[in-house]
């Protein structure tokens, strides 16, 4: 029977801070306080003047103008600090028979570099934002996941029409556009939350706090397993 957990990535399986695309717009030159370009362009996307892919699009446009390079985009991601315990918590998922898949409005190549080869291999898949670039190295366009927002929520959804049982299905994340999920009926955990109605049970089965993402562990494998964990 295939048990799976399905990631977030930005302070979910990093330790809290600024999210990916805040880092991006700095490091392109740009400010990201109240009045910003940043702060402008997600707000009018948020109020649903445009799509997730014209948001995408536009965003492109400053990065692209700001001079953003493929080499700023890995530092980038090699420079976040991964959420401890992050290692030992997949090896023991991936130990225990449950497939793992991250599901992020992040960025593919700072994912990687972020979490390492090491991390990386235990995920079946990760679906987020993928960018591309021109022959000097500087952002061209790039190619949004269809998993964001109201998407992690159709995600879950086609797993369980793929035929997998709700109830061997958990969704960790830590934020508002995570709180769609809630309305498939998984087991929902959110890790230290920000921005989201954290003591919602419709939303959220379960809260954890800390510094170690092996707080989930027991939320998740079978008590009939005995796992060794470091708090």
């Amino acid at each position: 029977m295939e048990k799976v957990v399905i990631f977030d990535f930005d302070g979910t399986l990093t330790q809290k801070g600024e999210n990916a695309w805040q880092k991006l717009w700095q490091w392109a030159g740009y400010k990201i306080g109240e009045g910003s370009e940043y702060r402008n362009l997600f707000n009018r996307y948020i109020n649903g003047e445009f799509s997730y892919k014209e948001w995408n699009d536009r965003t492109c446009e400053y990065l692209r103008a700001g001079n953003l390079t493929s080499v700023k985009v890995v530092t980038i991601g090699a420079l976040t600090p991964m959420i401890l315990g992050l290692n030992q918590t997949l090896k023991t998922l991936a130990e225990n028979g449950y497939k793992l898949y991250i599901v992020s409005g992040s960025i593919k190549q700072i994912i990687r570099t972020c979490i390492k080869d090491d991390n990386y291999k235990y995920f079946s898949a990760v679906y987020a934002n993928d960018f591309h670039y021109d022959k000097d190295g500087i952002i061209q366009s790039i190619t949004p996941t269809p998993f964001d927002f109201d998407g992690k929520k159709r995600f879950v959804e086609l797993m369980i029409q793929s035929g997998v049982n709700p109830q061997n299905i958990t969704f960790v994340g830590n934020s508002y556009n995570d709180e769609k999920v809630g309305e498939t009926g998984v087991r929902t955990i959110c890790i230290n939350p920000e921005l989201t109605r954290h003591e919602d049970r419709t939303i959220w089965k379960d809260v954890v706090y800390g510094d170690s993402l092996t707080k989930i562990l027991p939320l998740i494998i079978d008590k009939k397993h005995e796992v060794q964990l470091e708090y």
